[in-house]
């Protein structure tokens, strides 16, 4: 029997970064190290053929968990300022400046997959899926589970400080946006971009580009 539905383990993995003003431009002046900051996220999705007969067309929804990652440059921390999460020189010499958030996203694509159907001697049509070329186009919304800021230094007298910061640092706690991904089979490149700031009071968007796993 033909099922209309059929699930996937989704696991996905690249870099992160933010941009201003929705520029993408401000991506070359970040305060952020780009190749060094990284993003992981593992999932589970439900894929849902439109029509019942076979087709090229599916909702695809689900849940995730995120874990995004975000390292200063130059020697800098996330600092707050009452309502306001300021960008500061540290006293001491940084060897990391790591802020991660972790989140539970609930994802829904409209995806397009070209796999080509099996055809049988009698006439009967079985859908098959993930055996080509698929496009996913939609969104998320999710909330955060929490915040850390991770800093390690040497201090005056050459002692090694590994320090770990607990608070939300001003950040949103209900995120939104929009996805996308195009690949092969069950490998894919994969673009996640924030429609709500990153901190309160601020045009700072996150986004996020890497390669998506959708394993049968």
């Amino acid at each position: 029997k033909q099922r209309s539905t059929t699930t996937q383990f989704v696991f996905a993995m690249g870099v992160n970064n933010v941009l201003n003003n929705d520029d993408l431009s401000s991506l070359d002046n970040s305060e952020y190290k780009f190749w060094q900051s990284h993003f992981y996220e593992l999932g589970w999705t439900w894929k849902t053929r439109f029509t019942r007969k076979p087709s090229k067309f599916y909702l695809k929804y689900g849940f995730s968990f995120l874990w995004n990652n975000l390292r200063l440059d130059d020697n800098q921390i996330h600092a707050k300022n009452g309502d306001l999460t300021e960008i500061l020189t540290f006293s001491d010499q940084l060897s990391e400046s790591r802020l991660r958030h972790v989140q539970m996203n609930f994802p829904v694509h409209f995806e397009w997959d070209f796999s080509k159907n099996k055809t049988y001697k009698d006439g009967r049509v079985r859908d098959r899926t993930n055996r080509s070329v698929r496009l996913g186009v939609g969104g998320f919304v999710g909330f955060k589970l929490g915040t850390r800021q991770y800093l390690e230094y040497r201090d005056s007298n050459g002692i090694e400080i590994e320090e770990v910061q607990y608070d939300n640092f001003n950040m949103n706690t209900i995120n939104y946006g929009l996805s996308t991904y195009l690949g092969y089979k069950s490998t894919s490149l994969y673009v996640k971009y924030d429609l709500n700031p990153l901190f309160k009071d601020t045009k700072t968007r996150n986004i996020s580009m890497g390669i998506r796993l959708d394993l049968d």
